[in-house]
């Protein structure tokens, strides 16, 4: 799981900086960027801000940051031939 990875992306395609972003989710830059290299695990209040400044629920966040490795090998293939289109659905709807 690479939630860290999908905060960064989601972030980066809102146009956010680091700076900006942390300073409206209430932590530090520093923080953030642990956050963002998957060097640390963020709190679940702090999830819930993030998700809250992205403007997407919590399972968005959870669902983007799952990779082919979290999935058991004979569901991957459906997992890959669906996950991208799945994550452009959900980009799209919440922007409705």
């Amino acid at each position: 799981m690479n939630l860290g990875t999908a905060v960064k992306i989601l972030r980066k395609q809102r146009g956010h900086s680091q700076k900006e972003f942390a300073e409206k989710c209430g932590i530090s830059v520093n923080a953030l960027c642990q956050i963002e290299t998957n060097a640390s695990f963020p709190q679940k209040s702090t999830i819930k801000r993030i998700c809250e400044e992205l403007g997407i629920p919590t399972s968005y966040l959870l669902f983007f940051s799952i990779d082919e490795d979290d999935v058991p090998v004979e569901k991957r293939e459906i997992f890959n031939a669906l996950g991208g289109p799945l994550k452009q659905l959900l980009l799209g709807a919440e922007k409705e």
